[in-house]
């Protein structure tokens, strides 16, 4: 578990952030886990403690927030980042059963497999946003079912994508703190 404090002297340390900027980071770390959707694991004392995947939520985010100066989309991209809705992402295994893991939690463990790949926000001309993760899919038969049934349903270009380097960004964080 991890303070956001603890966030700024990972993220400071990948960086080569001066000392002397470092209150500036840790001030910019708090304001995001406290504007945008960053739950909390638990306290310790008066501060809240993070997991991994939400301290490697809090870091894409942070990458975001250079470019993205609209608070709702960058709350949007922390949502659909944690979500646990499913569809067909890999399963964490629970007493009594499973659940879906979220594209941040599936990113970790893709990482530690060595797979590159990037998360894209992309912006419609009518104000749609859409998230995706660009892995392999574990499944390529079913994948390719899926395709085959989706290539007759029109779609349209995003007018905006942003990119973020999802597992590079990640692996840098995990190098850190194993």
């Amino acid at each position: 578990m991890f303070t956001i404090k603890d966030a700024a002297g990972i993220f400071g340390q990948i960086d080569a952030i001066a000392d002397g900027d470092m209150p500036a980071l840790d001030k910019g770390l708090r304001n995001l886990s406290q504007r945008l959707y960053l739950p909390p694991a638990d306290r310790q004392g008066r501060a809240d403690v993070y997991t991994l995947a939400s301290i490697c939520a809090l870091r894409l985010l942070s990458a975001a927030s250079g470019l993205l100066s609209d608070r709702w989309i960058l709350e949007r991209l922390a949502r659909e980042m944690q979500n646990e809705s499913g569809g067909m992402a890999r399963r964490i295994k629970l007493d009594g059963g499973e659940r879906p893991m979220s594209p941040v939690e599936e990113a970790i463990e893709r990482v530690r497999e060595g797979q590159t790949f990037d998360f894209n926000l992309k912006l419609y001309a009518d104000g749609r946003l859409g998230f995706e993760a660009d892995w392999p899919a574990d499944d390529a038969e079913s994948a390719a079912v899926a395709d085959a049934i989706l290539s007759s349903v029109p779609t349209t270009e995003p007018n905006v994508t942003l990119v973020l380097h999802a597992s590079r960004l990640i692996r840098d964080i995990l190098d850190t703190v194993n």
